[in-house]
């Protein structure tokens, strides 16, 4: 039963809208996300309203998009676990074959969901001090996290005065 979990747990999901120099949509561009570490190519078709959405694994990938008679386009992106990146890409009309590359970083606001959750880098963990060597304490780092208290020990008096003793 956990290793389903463990699974899902490492994807992440790349979606947007492909449009053109006018801002009408591209339907048909056919958008390639090559995971730069493994290889690993995941490939998707924009629909009728120049959308696309595709799960892949979480780091670096290289985002392609094609159409004939238009230039194809590149942007590099870096996902974290469970992150939802909307990637909208311009395509620009092309009779000579060339290249757009474009390098960015996903927004770090996410819009399409209102979960709270955060991601720790590597970085991260080994900048910050943790008192004791407890990993448990770097979750207090994500938003809207806090700690749980121990409920208060009732006294030896109050336990004696009980109706049901």
């Amino acid at each position: 039963m956990l290793a389903p979990l463990a699974a899902f747990a490492q994807e992440a999901v790349l979606s947007g809208t492909v449009t053109d120099a006018t801002g009408g949509v591209l339907p048909g561009v056919t958008v390639t996300a090559t995971h730069v570490a493994t290889g690993n190519t995941f490939v998707a078709v924009t629909d009728e309203r120049g959308g696309y959405r595709m799960p892949v694994r979480v780091g670096v990938h290289k985002i392609t998009v094609e159409l004939s008679g238009f230039a194809t386009v590149t942007r590099d992106v870096d996902l974290l676990v469970n992150q939802t990146a909307v990637i909208n890409l311009q395509m620009a009309p092309s009779t000579v074959q060339e290249s757009v590359t474009v390098t960015g970083e996903a927004p770090l606001i996410d819009t399409s969901q209102s979960s709270l959750g955060a991601n720790i880098d590597p970085n991260q963990m080994s900048e910050l001090p943790v008192n004791g060597r407890n990993f448990m304490d770097l979750t207090l780092l994500a938003p809207g996290s806090r700690q749980m208290r121990s409920p208060r020990r009732r006294s030896a008096r109050a336990a004696s005065t009980s109706p049901f003793s």
